[in-house]
């Protein structure tokens, strides 16, 4: 059994244990969710549903990949170890977006949560310190793989730089736009997620794979899978 598929049994032990731990404490202190009373009436049943359930992803995140940081420095690995730092704060930083939203939401009552301005510059500030690091600190370098013309291109970073801040911003802003149902943003994570997890493993890209592998198993959590 390789560490890829050890940290995805670490990774649903841990989800577990904080979910009985969490969960819990949420109810207690009537963290639910509400639902603004301009959308469709069918959606107020959901109101006082236990939400802001990104802490036990963040926390779960944070931990597993703590425990891989560490296995791949013992293991003479560093720079896989150090990879995995930058990946990491990128998604601590986009969590920390969405806790603040979820904040004024559920502890300060605001159905409207933080504005979407601030949300955006907040999660440009951070995706550009996030490309500006693996570029000019890591020395990641530029090049893009295209898998249907199964080649590399290396793009100037005047082009890069920007495409790939653009990449993550859509992205993460779909997810956003997606998570209108219940479960429907888990169910579309969960497979792309894998998918990515996938192409990572056979890429070589051992970091991301390491990500990819934590984070999916919290979404196919949801799901008792």
């Amino acid at each position: 059994m390789n560490f890829q598929t050890t940290i995805l049994f670490i990774s649903f032990i841990v989800a577990v244990l904080l979910a009985v731990i969490i969960i819990p404490i949420l109810k207690k202190v009537k963290i639910g969710q509400i639902e603004r009373d301009d959308g469709p009436k069918s959606h107020l049943k959901k109101q006082g549903t236990p939400t802001m359930g990104g802490i036990i992803f963040m926390l779960s995140i944070i931990i597993c990949t703590t425990i891989s940081y560490l296995y791949y420095k013992v293991q003479g690995q560093a720079e896989i170890a150090h990879n995995l730092i930058p990946i990491l704060c990128l998604t601590i930083g986009f969590g920390v977006v969405g806790f603040i939203d979820d904040y004024k939401k559920l502890v300060l009552h605001n159905t409207k949560g933080l504005k979407p301005s601030y949300k955006m510059l907040g999660l440009l500030i951070i995706s550009v310190l996030y490309i500006l690091f693996i570029i000019h600190i890591s020395d990641q370098g530029t090049e893009m793989f295209i898998p249907i013309l199964k080649t590399e291109i290396l793009l100037p970073k005047v082009i890069y730089i920007p495409f790939a801040i653009l990449v993550i911003l859509a992205t993460t802003n779909a997810i956003n736009l997606t998570d209108g149902v219940d479960g429907l943003s888990s169910s579309v994570c969960a497979i792309i997620i894998t998918c990515l997890t996938v192409i990572a493993m056979l890429r070589s890209v051992t970091e991301v794979a390491i990500i990819g592998s934590v984070a999916v198993r919290k979404y196919f959590r949801i799901f008792n899978v």
